[in-house]
C-alpha cells in the first residue's frame, strides 16, 4: 500500500508507458475492427453480385421453360412472335432464338436474318436440359453475355441471351471501390466480368469468396492493406491525439497517486496484518451422545474500536477485491493454532471451514490447505470444507477437479445450505460430496407441516442411499432434536446448543463438556492461559 509520494516518478513512467501501450492497442483494435467491418461489407457486396446474376439467370430459365410448353417450336412468324413477346416480358433478356442440333442459330425473335453458325456446341444425347455459357462480341472491352440454353427435342434448343452489361454491378461501398478487386465467375475460374482497382499497393489483407447456392456462380472480392490504411486514417489521427492527452493525464494522475488513500480492499489487508479477522466457532453436537464432535469456523472482523463486522458485510468486500484467498488462509492458520490443544483429547475432532465458490475454480485453495495443515496436529482427515449452494459455480468441471484434490488429501466436502440454494440436489450428485448440511430454513419446517417433515425425511433418505453424512443446521428446540434423531440424523448445530463464539470460549465449553462426560475422576484439563478470554 502506497503511503507517500516517493514512487511518483515510477508511476509517471508507468503512466507514460501505459498511455503508449493503450494508444498502440487502440490502433490495433481499430485496424482489426476496420478489417472485420470491411469483410462484412464485402460479403454483402458479393451476395448482391450473386443475387443479380442468379435472378437474371432464373428469369431467363423460366421464360424458356414457358416457351418449351409449346410443341413444335420453329422459325415461323407465329413462333418468332412468341419469342419476341417472351423477351419483352423481362428486363434481363434481349434476344431469344432457336438453335439446331449442330449448334447453328437458325432464327431469333427479330427474324431469320440473325442466323449464326456455331453459336453452341453440337448437341450430345447426354447434354443437360438446361445449360449456361458465355458469349463474347467483337469488342474485347465489352462484357460477355450469358447464353441460357433449353433443350427441346431432336437436338433443337432454345437460347436466351442476357447482356453482360445488364449483369455487371459494383456494389462495393464508395470509400473502398478504388481499392477493390472483384470478379464474378461462371463455374470455377471462368470469369464473367472483372472489376479492377484504381489504386494498388500493399498485400491483400481482406478477401471474401462466396458461391451461389442454386446457380454455378462464384464471386471473389479482395482488398489490399492500402484500403484499410485509407479508411482508418481519420480515426487513427484522433486516437493519436487522445494518446497524447492520455499520457498527460497519466502524468498528472501519477502525481496524485502520491496522495493515495486506502480503499476497502486495503483496509481488509491492513486488518489481516493486524490480526483483526478472528475465527468464531459453533459446536457440532453428536445427537446420540450429546458430546461436541466438532465445530464450524465462522469469521468475524473485530475492529480496534470494539465493533464487530459480520460476514455478510465483509465477505462481499473480500470477493469484490479478490481477497477471499487471503481471508481464508488467515482464518485457517488462526484456527490451526487455536484447536491444537483439543486434538490430544479428541483425535477425531472435526473442524469445518467455509470456502467461497470462486476458490473452487482456482486450485490454489488446495496448495493453501497443504501449506497450513501439513505439520499440524489438526490433520487433513480432521478437516471439512463447506461449499455453499446459494452461490452458483461457473465452471463445474474445474470445481469437480478441485474438490477431488481436496478429498484426495483425506478431507471431506460438505454441501452447505441444502434446501435454500439454487441447485442443491444437482450439486449433491455432481461433486461427490461427503456430507449434506440441511439448512435452517428446511429444519424449521419440521414444526410447520407434514410436508416439511416429508421434505426433511426425503433429504435424509437420499443422503443415506448415497452414503453421505448429514448435519442439521439451525437447531433451536428440543422437539427438533427428537424428530431428527428419529429420522436418523446424528449430528447438528444451532443456538439450542451454542451460538458462534470466540475460540477461547469454545475451547472452555468443549473441555468442560468433555469433563462432564468423563467416566473417570480425573480433573478436566485447564484452558491454556494463552487462550483465556
Amino acid at each position: 500500500m502506497i503511503k507517500n509520494a516517493r514512487k511518483i516518478a515510477g508511476f509517471m513512467l508507468l503512466g507514460a508507458v501505459g498511455a503508449y501501450v493503450l494508444t498502440a492497442g487502440a490502433q490495433s483494435v481499430l485496424y482489426w475492427q476496420a478489417r472485420t467491418g470491411v469483410e462484412e461489407d464485402l460479403k454483402v457486396s458479393a451476395h448482391l453480385m450473386l443475387e443479380r446474376a442468379s435472378d437474371a439467370t432464373q428469369s431467363a430459365i423460366d421464360l424458356l421453360n414457358q416457351l418449351a410448353q409449346n410443341s413444335g417450336l420453329s422459325c415461323t412468324g407465329d413462333h418468332r412472335y412468341l419469342y419476341s413477346k417472351a423477351a419483352r416480358s423481362t428486363a434481363w433478356v434481349d434476344t431469344i432464338g432457336l438453335v439446331d442440333r449442330n449448334g447453328n442459330l437458325v432464327c431469333t425473335d427479330m427474324g431469320q436474318s440473325a442466323r449464326q453458325s456455331g453459336l453452341l456446341p453440337i448437341y450430345q444425347p447426354d447434354s443437360k436440359e438446361i445449360s449456361l455459357s458465355l458469349s463474347g462480341g467483337a469488342d474485347p472491352d465489352q462484357v460477355l453475355s450469358l447464353l441460357v440454353v433449353r433443350h427441346l427435342n431432336n437436338g433443337r434448343r432454345l437460347v436466351a441471351r442476357v447482356p453482360g452489361e445488364l449483369i455487371k454491378i459494383d456494389p462495393v461501398r464508395n470509400d473502398l471501390r478504388r481499392f477493390r478487386i472483384a470478379m464474378l465467375s461462371l463455374g470455377s475460374g471462368v470469369p464473367w466480368y472483372l472489376l479492377e482497382p484504381i489504386e494498388t499497393g500493399g498485400d491483400i489483407v481482406s478477401r471474401v469468396h462466396e458461391a451461389s447456392e442454386f446457380m454455378p456462380y462464384e464471386v471473389s472480392i479482395s482488398l489490399t492493406e492500402t484500403a484499410l490504411d485509407a479508411v482508418t486514417q481519420g480515426a487513427r489521427k484522433i486516437i493519436n491525439v487522445f494518446g497524447v492527452l492520455l499520457g498527460l493525464f497519466a502524468l498528472v494522475g501519477a502525481y496524485f497517486m502520491g496522495r493515495y488513500r486506502p480503499d476497502e480492499g486495503d483496509k481488509i489487508l491492513e486488518a489481516l496484518d493486524n490480526g483483526e479477522f478472528v475465527p468464531y466457532m459453533q459446536p457440532i453436537v453428536d445427537l446420540d451422545t450429546g458430546a461436541i464432535s466438532g465445530c464450524e469456523i465462522l469469521s468475524r472482523w473485530n475492529k480496534p474500536d470494539g465493533s464487530v463486522v459480520p460476514p455478510h458485510e465483509f465477505i462481499p468486500l473480500a470477493q469484490n477485491y479478490s481477497m477471499t484467498r487471503e481471508v481464508t488462509f488467515h482464518i485457517m492458520e488462526e484456527t490451526r493454532d487455536l484447536v491444537d490443544v483439543l486434538m490430544e483429547s479428541k483425535p477425531d475432532f472435526k473442524v469445518a471451514f467455509n470456502i467461497f465458490s470462486r476458490q473452487l475454480v482456482d486450485d490454489t485453495i488446495v496448495a493453501d490447505i497443504r501449506e497450513v495443515f501439513k505439520d499440524s496436529k489438526l490433520s487433513f482427515e480432521n478437516l471439512i470444507f463447506e461449499v455453499s449452494d446459494r452461490v452458483p459455480i461457473d465452471d463445474i468441471a474445474l470445481a469437480q477437479d478441485v474438490i477431488s484434490q481436496i478429498q484426495a488429501l483425506g478431507s471431506e466436502i460438505a454441501l452447505d445450505d441444502v434446501g435454500s440454494g439454487h441447485s442443491g440436489l444437482y450439486n449433491l450428485t455432481s461433486f461427490g460430496v461427503n456430507i449434506l448440511k440441511i439448512d435452517k430454513m428446511i429444519v424449521d419446517t419440521l414444526n410447520e407441516s407434514v410436508g416439511g417433515q416429508e421434505l426433511v425425511r426425503g433429504l435424509i433418505g437420499l443422503a443415506d442411499r448415497l452414503n453421505i453424512g448429514v448435519i442439521a443446521e439451525g437447531i433451536e428446540t428440543e422437539d427438533q432434536v427428537m424428530q431428527l434423531r428419529k429420522m436418523g440424523v446424528s449430528a447438528a448445530q444451532g443456538y439450542l446448543f451454542a451460538p458462534p463464539m470466540p475460540a477461547s470460549a469454545f475451547i472452555e465449553l468443549f473441555l468442560a463438556s468433555k469433563a462432564r462426560k468423563s467416566t473417570t475422576d480425573a480433573e478436566a484439563p485447564e484452558v491454556p492461559s494463552e487462550l483465556a478470554a
